[in-house]
């Protein structure tokens, strides 16, 4: 067999001889992507199509790691058909993902085929019917292949959602693949190292034109497909054996870009925000706006990728299984408690699910009717040092006026780094079928500033006139929000602060 180094090597120079090619013809084409001012935010357009280096360079390198080995045939027997299917999955996930980066595909419409391509990778043999928690074996049953599913699809959403920076899913994916490669060999599965490292190859090389300034990106494409591949074969490397590892292994290796992925979804279904919408609260953002470059950010992130991942490979090489946890204990700790990132969201799954405190956190801000019904009110600053509370305590004052019974507030200004969320709803009142409601889209003249949902109960003169006499009071609210956006920088602090909530964060969030 063919040292593994040389695959790595192989790799690196087929991805260094195919990258400027596939990059300049992006940029003859158009297929670039463009900065916006809001989310994407590099000074000039950048070549797209970083997906085809991986796919052509890998398969090339992948291929000649097989062929040039005794172990060129085992790709075809019966029980590695998992290996072809994953050959097919990264050749559509790769087109989905080229399409995505040409036209944009709605949220939806890609998960469907991230379904698609995982159902075929699992329905080959994939599947995993039990694992082995410390020593405990739990059969899955029909389970098993959600179970598998779920873990596929999680790995490559992890690397979607890790994708913002120039070199960083470029990084991890190097890092994740060297360390399934070194599992992979050390246990004898020959032909899962040997693509492992193919992998690791092709992103070193590519990593040369995609650190920063990058000069291509991995766009949708790239970024599903070392998903996709490095999923699949921590499946079949690590769960396949009964979850050896008690799910240290992939758990621990996989620890960072899941726990930023995590983080996402709490911060989206939290805040009332779509599950598919975007935003700039991932650990590479909050890095930045900590003071960190993109290099730093990447460097500490892989940093942080590099202890988990040598915690599952001593698990494996120790036989102690508790080493991954504890990693991941350790470095999620370290990550939360020093409000590096996670401890935005710690604190809305607080207030909206256990509440923590919520007795000593005292009273919200009462609604001025003749009961003086109490109400849950909390805000939080998600990302940002510009003061919206002044807006929010206005509409929250306004609930009495407009017989308001929920009230939820979205304040995104992605090209700022700002990310205020708001939510008021009266204690025993709830919105039912004799409440309107109604969302409202804030603007200013040249900037989406957030939204704004609230509900009421009707009154005397009809929801209508209510309505209408609320979207007149929120021309206010839109011109107050646009006042701090635009304010003289010296009338704000400056520094990058963490994420502050008020004295009743723990008050339940609505729904």
């Amino acid at each position: 067999m063919i040292p593994l180094f040389l695959i790595v090597v192989v790799g690196a120079l087929a991805s260094l001889a195919l990258t400027p090619v596939i990059r300049e013809a992006a940029q003859r084409v158009q297929f670039v992507d463009r900065p916006d001012g809001k989310r994407k935010v590099q000074e000039t357009s950048v070549a797209l199509g970083g997906g085809l280096v991986l796919l052509l360079a890998g398969t090339v390198t992948t291929v000649f790691a097989c062929s040039t080995t005794k172990f060129a045939g085992v790709v075809v027997e019966e029980q590695n058909w998992s290996l072809l299917s994953l050959l097919f999955g990264a050749i559509v996930l790769c087109v989905v993902g080229l399409v995505d980066d040409l036209r944009g595909m709605r949220g939806g419409y890609k998960l469907l085929w991230q379904v698609i391509v995982s159902s075929i990778i699992v329905g080959t043999g994939l599947m995993i019917d039990k694992v082995n928690v410390f020593g405990l074996v739990v059969p899955l049953g029909v389970f098993g292949f959600l179970f598998s599913l779920l873990w596929i699809l999680a790995a490559i959403n992890s690397f979607n959602l890790i994708d913002g920076i120039d070199g960083l899913a470029t990084t991890v994916g190097l890092i994740l693949s060297l360390t399934i490669g070194v599992m992979a060999a050390y246990t004898g599965k020959t032909v899962d190292a040997a693509i492992a490292f193919a992998l690791a190859g092709t992103l070193l090389g590519f990593l040369r034109y995609n650190y920063a300034p990058a000069s291509i990106y991995l766009g949708d494409a790239g970024s599903m497909l070392i998903g996709l591949v490095l999923g699949t074969l921590a499946l079949r490397c690590t769960f396949k054996e009964a979850a050896t590892l008690a799910f240290a292994g992939p758990l621990a290796i996989w620890a960072i870009p899941m726990f930023d992925s995590v983080a996402a979804l709490l911060r989206r279904k939290l805040t009332g925000r779509s599950m598919y919408a975007t935003d700039r609260g991932h650990i590479h953002h909050r890095l930045l706006t900590r003071g960190l470059s993109a290099k730093q950010a990447v460097a500490l992130i892989g940093g942080l990728c590099l202890i988990t991942a040598g915690a599952a490979v001593t698990a494996l090489v120790t036989g102690y299984d508790f080493v991954g946890p504890v990693a991941v204990v350790f470095v999620i700790g370290a990550l939360t408690t020093t409000r590096l990132f996670g401890h935005t969201e710690l604190m809305l799954l607080n207030s909206r699910v256990f509440g923590i405190g919520r007795v000593l956190a005292g009273r919200g801000v009462g609604l001025e009717d003749a009961n003086q019904t109490q109400s849950r009110n909390t805000h939080i600053q998600i990302q940002g040092t510009l003061s919206w509370e002044k807006s929010w305590q206005a509409i929250v004052e306004s609930a009495s006026r407009f017989s308001l019974v929920e009230i939820r507030l979205n304040v995104t200004v992605p090209q700022r780094h700002e990310d205020f969320f708001a939510s008021w709803k009266a204690r025993g009142k709830a919105p039912n079928e004799g409440c309107w409601s109604i969302r409202v889209p804030l603007r200013n003249e040249t900037d989406y500033l957030g939204k704004l949902f609230v509900a009421g109960v009707e009154d005397e003169h009809g929801s209508k006139q209510q309505i209408s006499e609320f979207l007149d009071f929120v021309d206010g609210i839109e011109q107050q929000l646009s006042d701090v956006l635009v304010a003289p920088t010296e009338l704000h602090d400056t520094r990058i602060e963490e994420p502050r909530a008020t004295t009743d964060e723990v008050a339940a969030l609505s729904d």
